[in-house]
């Protein structure tokens, strides 16, 4: 019987374990709710904005768009390689990172440092609510990460009544002008360009991000153009230039207001 008690007792997980799934399909399991938070992305922080577990931040990625709450919280450089000793000595219980963002080295060093990391990697806009809720659990704000996960859902819903039905006008999100970079299919930027009533004239490209050539884009009929560089030369003329707003191009919480945003200038 004690052999039967002792087996149990190593196989069953502690009294308390949380677990979620990240954006990769990796299991992230705490044995407690996270104290020491870190980021490695902008949208990672707005996320722990969000579900209101910022005075569990021990530093966050750089970034010049953080609200004053975030001006005493030490910043973390993450475009080039990771100062690796500085994350240790923050001693985090969590990391929340770029897959597509920060650099393999560095992730792959997290992961055989033992650090519990949450890979954020979103698909859709049901997978950065998705994320709001397990960031909630991990944070052990469970009922708070739902909440932001239905406002999240309810702003983008609201964001614009006006343009979300009729003609989906022929648009052109320009990432980059020269050389010319935009968004294929898999993007999850398609999402917010049909709620404003656009359809994207590379869905049919079966990736998220990539470059073409000036003939290509020549090509396409546009009626639209979306950019931070509304200024720029480009090789096409088209009726609408709107403005992206930064908060566009985040997958997070603010990606309401860069849909509100847009919409309100069409």
């Amino acid at each position: 019987m004690r052999l039967v008690l002792l087996f149990i007792a190593f196989t069953t997980p502690a009294w308390g374990d949380i677990r979620v799934v990240d954006d990769l399909g990796r299991e992230v399991r705490l044995s407690a709710p996270a104290q020491r938070i870190l980021t490695l992305a902008p949208h990672a922080t707005e996320m722990i904005l969000a579900i209101g577990a910022e005075k569990n931040l021990v530093a966050v990625a750089q970034f010049f768009g953080y609200p004053p709450s975030l001006d005493q919280v030490p910043r973390i450089n993450t475009l080039g390689g990771l100062d690796r000793e500085y994350l240790l000595e923050t001693s985090p219980d969590l990391v929340i990172a770029w897959a597509s963002g920060n650099r393999q080295a560095d992730l792959l060093w997290l992961e055989q440092a033992g650090i519990p990391v949450f890979m954020s990697e979103p698909k859709s806009l049901a997978d950065i609510a998705s994320s709001l809720e397990k960031l909630g659990r991990l944070a052990g704000k469970p009922e708070t990460g739902r909440r932001a996960a239905e406002v999240f859902s309810q702003g983008l819903d609201k964001a614009c009544p006006d343009n979300a039905s009729g003609t989906m006008e022929m648009t052109y999100f320009e990432i980059w002008a020269t050389p010319p970079m935009t968004i294929g299919g898999k993007h999850w930027l398609n999402e917010i360009l049909q709620r404003a009533g656009l359809q994207n004239v590379f869905a049919h490209v079966p990736r998220q991000v990539f470059t073409l050539n000036p003939e290509s884009l020549m090509a396409k009929k546009i009626s639209v153009i979306i950019t931070s560089q509304p200024e720029a030369s480009r090789p096409i003329k088209v009726a609408h230039i709107y403005r992206a707003s930064p908060e566009l191009g985040r997958p997070g919480p603010r990606l309401v207001e860069g849909l509100r945003d847009l919409c309100a200038q069409m």
